[in-house]
């Protein structure tokens, strides 16, 4: 059942700002009301913040947030569902231009990041008819019952959870509205965007650099108390504008804990937030809101920090819907493929350049691979295109033959040809690159069921259903990813040097590869016990919301 009936004895809890009671929080005798954000942690976990608890919130407010100047926070930033050209279905909420200051230029630009607004103008959704096939997307708009699903663009990871969101809603006949919060142009989402980008850098400067500067990130991260639950609660109170204006008796799914936040605050009716990851911290929970639990241990933890039961839930892993409904499917293919000994598929899944040289010493290393023909790479940098520039420049410097592939019709093509079952000749490397965010993002939830093995850090990518070899983690947090996925038999150890990742390289890469056949047959038992069914529950979950179960 949903959480957030406040206990007996408890005081009466204040209106959200902005919003109308939220049912969630609603008394167990009818009485409606729900808590502004900065009291939720208090109600959620029984206790009060002492005066200085609420001093660091408040200084961490004003260092990172800053002012909020003459903004009224009551207000509705004007949103509206703009159809996506590129996953039939999918409606997408822009801000309303002919309400805002938003210039053509800057319309142009959230268009291009959200997927609404292709280079070349033209009407590009799954242009390849025999994609639109496998995929068996809808073909219009959808009757069914409406999800908000909220994301924050930090790098990929909350993008692709909700992509998966989108994926599992259109297959069970919801419709989707996908918002990203930080695509709204409004002083709100330019200040949350300058918190993730600070974020983003430290943890590439982390990751790159190591030694003192990545035990001090790791301690900070590892560290964070409920202090960081009590920041994120506060500001989601400075970020409701986001999304004040939209629907609130539908169900939100949120990719990012802020959303979590928003959606509370605003007073939404049902909010269900998707815990990320495999290190459980109070700042990935969202009071007010069911928190759904990517593994049985996260949920256990958890319960060991006073966290109420009744507010989560295992579910499983976050991941879309093709690559988990034929999970087992490609996993036997994958095994025919090492079987009869053909060439090894390899995709390597970048978020940004924050590992440049670490890549450059693992590609080097597999050159005997690649030049044999044993090998074929795809490397997906995304829509960073400094990354791309600067790889296909060494590339060529290296004499290592390559092309570049930047359109979505492009990469549809690819993705048709190169089937599980298909032959098809590559160069030793290919190299993705795209101008919209979330054709980036799709890219490799579509290769992926292309490939016999994926290379990425032990990020979301983790937890997918595929062969898996983890490269070094960026954030400290993601190791706790790497066990997970390593001991689920469908990856290797995190290799934190790149000599470590030519080693497995190698062994992969054998013919008729014993620990590539080990992965497969682990994948086919995890599809058997439902592990990577958490995306679907989520959205059975929300839908459910609105027929009277799973409400309180």
């Amino acid at each position: 059942s949903f959480p957030g009936r406040r206990n007996k004895g408890c005081a009466p809890p204040r209106k959200a700002m902005g919003g109308s009671p939220c049912k969630c929080c609603s008394s167990e005798d009818g009485e409606e009301g729900s808590l502004r954000p900065e009291d939720q942690v208090e109600h959620y976990f029984g206790l009060a913040a002492s005066c200085r608890d609420k001093a660091l919130v408040a200084m961490q407010m004003r260092i990172v947030y800053g002012s909020r100047g003459n903004l009224d926070p009551r207000r509705a930033v004007p949103l509206v569902a703009k159809t996506s050209p590129y996953v039939k279905g999918l409606q997408i909420y822009v801000p309303a231009r002919q309400n805002t200051s938003m210039s053509e230029t800057r319309a142009i630009s959230l268009g291009q990041q959200l997927g609404l607004t292709p280079l070349d103008k033209k009407p590009t959704a799954d242009a390849s008819i025999a994609l639109a096939e496998l995929m068996n997307l809808p073909t219009g708009r959808l009757e069914g019952r409406p999800l908000i699903i909220g994301t924050v663009r930090m790098g990929f990871g909350h993008h692709r959870l909700a992509y998966s969101v989108v994926t599992w809603a259109l297959e069970m006949g919801a419709q989707p509205f996908l918002v990203d919060v930080l695509a709204v142009d409004c002083p709100e989402a330019e200040k949350a965007t300058q918190v993730g980008k600070a974020y983003s850098a430290l943890s590439g400067v982390s990751s790159s650099f190591g030694g003192i500067i990545e035990a001090a990130w790791k301690r900070m991260l590892e560290h964070s108390d409920i202090n960081a639950l009590r920041f994120s609660c506060r500001l989601s109170e400075e970020l409701m504008p986001l999304m004040q204006g939209l629907p609130k008796d539908h169900p939100v799914i949120a990719t990012h804990p802020w959303i979590g936040h928003i959606a509370v605050a605003c007073g939404f009716e049902t909010v269900i937030n998707l815990v990320m990851d495999n290190h459980p911290n109070y700042a990935s929970l969202v009071p007010g809101a069911l928190n759904l639990l990517p593994s049985p241990s996260y949920y256990s933890k958890l319960l060991t920090m006073n966290v109420p039961a009744s507010h989560l839930k295992f579910a499983g892993h976050w991941v879309s819907r093709d690559i988990a409904m034929f999970a087992e499917r490609d996993a036997e293919a994958r095994i025919q493929r090492c079987l009869k000994k053909r060439p090894m598929r390899f995709l390597i899944a970048l978020p940004d350049d924050s590992q440049q040289s670490y890549l450059r010493e693992f590609i080097l290393g597999m050159r005997p691979l690649l030049q044999s023909a044993r090998v074929r790479v795809f490397i997906n940098t995304g829509d960073c295109k400094s990354l791309s520039v600067g790889l296909t420049a060494w590339l060529e410097q290296e004499g290592m033959a390559h092309v570049l592939r930047r359109s979505n019709e492009e990469l549809e093509e690819f993705v048709v040809t190169h089937n599980l079952q298909a032959t098809q000749g590559d160069p030793p490397v290919t190299v993705f690159n795209f101008d919209s965010h979330f054709i980036a993002v799709r890219a490799t939830d579509l290769l992926i069921r292309c490939v016999d093995l994926l290379a990425t850090r032990p990020s979301e990518l983790a937890f997918f259903p595929v062969p898996k070899l983890l490269l070094r983690h960026g954030g400290s947090h993601e190791s706790s990813s790497a066990l997970r996925s390593a001991e689920l038999g469908d990856s290797t150890v995190e290799c934190k040097e790149a000599s470590a990742a030519v080693e497995h390289m190698n062994l992969l890469a054998e013919e008729r590869s014993p620990l590539l056949l080990q992965m497969n047959r682990s994948i086919i038992q995890n599809v058997q016990a439902h592990v990577y069914d958490g995306s679907r529950i989520a959205v059975e979950t929300a839908i459910a919301s609105g027929n009277g179960k799973g409400r309180s």
